[in-house]
């Protein structure tokens, strides 16, 4: 009996096989056809039955049969298609054998050519019986006897749609190792009902009852985007989780290999899919007509944003896009993929530094692009922290080049990619940030050119390189702790392909010296983040995977702004983009401050950089100590007071560094 089932469970029946068993079925139909047409009377049905009626009805049934496709599938997989192919072919078999019966009435022809219609017509009806309930009970007998397994996987669909009906045909295939117990679906006019042999339940009674009955262990959401809106699609997975069963996704049909679905195909959902927002309405007329015949140049093109960007300019069909950043190996896989994807919009690398003036007017000479997506930018709030003479080289030095070079050459548009960050900033990064929302501000209100510069400005971007999503998917592998900075942080997040969707339509509303401000959603605990991400991957938050809490980093927030306390925002034609109204800047005063900061920047310590931003940023507040004293942990303004002047104060602070140094590895050099 093992041999027998291992046998059916990895072979296929060949095609010559199934042909002689419905041969077989024929000829055994031909004969009742006869019986009943004769009311059983078994000796008139010697006298007029005979095997040669056989040569002319057995190649015309396997001729129909064979042109209907009836034998190029697999019994264990048919299909609806497959029956439809069955009752279209032996009626078909049928309308050839009366027509030859009528047609040898009237000539000189065999006897047994003359066949009876009325046997005919029972042969056809059986015939298409018994070759229907063959198929059906060789794929019941497949499913719930060959592959039965200890192993199986007890899973119940989400959705009745297209896209849920072809994953049951699917998921009921001999190389997926799944039991469907049911289908879950929140339309209340399918529910109690079957699909396909399948019973269909609600949301309440699969909790209540089918799961636990029946051990379930996996829900497979099955759904298209406009079948299950996002807030309803959390709630719902939230409730799974709790039951710790283990939820997954199909992907659209249009990605299956060769238009089959594989078990690896299936993926846990992934925390981008609830947290995202129902499909972002854009005035794609505005968009495209602002794009075209345009020479669109992104910075930070091999990043997540501006990568997205790319992309979204290509579908666009843009004139031409040039694709700049100092990240080459970024930069590289972003043209490979392009490439890949067989665009047929003109595009260009180029591998070069924002800071780097006149390298990026040679860019400009060459190219003279006439709309600027500026993406470049560093971004990791802790990095700047240690780091804040880049941050301040590349963030504010490279957006000052750009929109130089943007009013010298007349570009039409200059979009700057900002943060909720730079709202009352407590970081370097924030504030290195805003100074560049100020000067771009100021040079828009300035009216010294042409150039429309808008800022765009929106909060954590799901999946974006060094964010909190791969951080904690890479130690939740890792089997964690997955590590948070505290318990009651929170932060507004949105994915990557509707933030730069809104960067697009944003930059095409603006007329100028705008900040669009992204409506976020409510913003996200950061512990229920982690929480909900290890319940996703099939573990049990505090039981299988720790949550550990590591304090606030320096210049880190509890609570992100998407506002500052002088803006006030109007609303667009788009609900999800505001504008926020912001004071007035003199552009020769700003001008001057940002000049001065970046001419001597590597001669300027941690509290001179501090002070000289605080002077552009008043509401500039460092919670990092080093900002706000020296390395003696004396107030910045007490060592100037006592060291007199400039040149003592950066000798002091030298020799404590010195003696700092000394102690820390033991050194003498005095």
């Amino acid at each position: 009996m093992k041999t027998f089932k291992r046998y059916f469970t990895r072979n296929y029946l060949p095609r010559w096989a199934i042909l002689l068993f419905d041969i077989s079925i024929a000829m055994l139909s031909w004969f009742i056809a006869f019986v009943l047409r004769l009311n059983f009377n078994l000796s008139g049905v010697e006298e007029v039955i005979t095997p040669w009626h056989l040569t002319i009805v057995l190649p015309l049934f396997a001729i129909c049969c064979w042109k209907a496709n009836c034998y190029s599938v697999i019994l264990r997989h048919t299909t609806v298609k497959d029956i439809k192919n069955i009752i279209l072919s032996v009626p078909c078999t049928g309308a050839m054998l009366a027509i030859i019966s009528l047609i040898a009435r009237h000539v000189d022809a065999p006897s047994f050519i003359n066949m009876p219609l009325s046997v005919i017509v029972i042969f056809v009806l059986l015939v298409t019986t018994f070759m229907v309930i063959s198929r059906l009970f060789a794929k019941i007998l497949y499913q719930h006897w060959i592959m039965q397994k200890k192993d199986t996987k007890k899973v119940l669909i989400f959705g009745t749609g297209k896209l849920g009906q072809t994953t049951l045909n699917a998921l009921t295939s001999d190389n997926l190792n799944f039991k469907i117990i049911g289908i879950i679906d929140e339309n209340e006019s399918m529910q109690n009902k079957f699909l396909s042999g399948y019973p269909i339940y609600s949301v309440k009674k699969a909790i209540k009852e089918i799961i636990p009955k029946n051990n379930v262990s996996e829900i497979i959401f099955a759904t298209e985007k406009s079948e299950l809106k996002y807030k309803r699609k959390r709630k719902i997975t939230d409730q799974f989780l709790k039951l710790h069963l283990l939820v997954k996704e199909v992907p659209p049909v249009e990605s299956w290999i060769n238009g089959q679905l594989r078990e690896n195909a299936i993926h846990l959902i992934k925390i981008e899919d609830l947290l995202g927002r129902n499909s972002i309405q854009l005035d794609w007329n505005k968009i495209e007509n602002g794009l075209k015949n345009s020479v669109v140049l992104v910075t930070g093109a091999a990043g997540s944003i501006g990568s997205e960007i790319v992309r979204q300019l290509i579908d666009f069909g843009v004139k031409k896009v040039i694709l700049l950043d100092k990240a080459e190996s970024d930069l590289y896989n972003l043209q490979q993929e392009l490439i890949a994807s067989g665009t047929t919009v003109n595009f260009e690398i180029i591998i070069a530094d924002v800071t780097n003036k006149s390298s990026i007017r040679n860019i400009f000479i060459k190219h003279w692009p006439t709309i600027i997506f500026n993406a470049a930018a560093y971004k990791h709030v802790p990095l700047m922290e240690d780091f804040p003479h880049e941050a301040l080289r590349v963030n504010v030095g490279g957006i000052v080049n750009m929109a130089e070079l943007s009013l010298e050459f007349g570009v039409e548009k200059f979009v700057m990619i900002s943060t909720d960050k730079a709202v009352n900033p407590t970081n370097v990064m924030g504030t290195t940030k805003r100074i560049s929302e100020i000067f771009v501000q100021s040079l828009a209100q300035a009216n010294m050119g042409t150039t429309q510069f808008i800022t765009t400005r929106f909060g954590n971007v799901l999946g974006s390189n060094g964010s909190v999503v791969p951080l904690f998917k890479k130690q939740i592998e890792k089997g964690g702790p997955v590590t948070i900075t505290h318990k009651d942080i929170t932060r507004y997040f949105m994915t990557i392909p509707e933030a730069c969707q809104l960067v697009l339509e944003a930059g095409f509303i603006g007329k100028g010296g705008e900040i669009f401000v992204f409506d976020m959603g409510e913003p996200i605990k950061i512990y229920d983040l982690a929480k909900k991400m290890i319940s996703l991957s099939g573990y049990v938050p505090g039981e299988d995977i720790q949550i550990k809490e590591i304090g606030l980093r320096p210049g880190e927030k509890l609570y992100e702004e998407l506002l500052g306390r002088s803006e006030v925002l109007t609303k667009t034609h788009n609900d999800k983009i505001m504008i926020g109204k912001t004071e007035t800047f003199h552009f020769h005063v700003i001008h001057k401050k940002v000049k001065r900061l970046l001419e001597n920047l590597d001669e300027l310590d941690f509290t001179e950089l501090y002070s000289k931003m605080k002077d552009i940023v008043p509401e500039y507040t460092s919670s990092n100590s080093k900002y706000k004293t020296d390395i003696n942990g004396k107030n910045v303004f007490e060592t100037r007071k006592i060291n007199g002047t400039q040149k003592n104060r950066k000798k002091v602070l030298h020799i404590n560094r010195l003696k700092q140094a000394q102690q820390k590895h033991q050194l003498n050099f005095f």
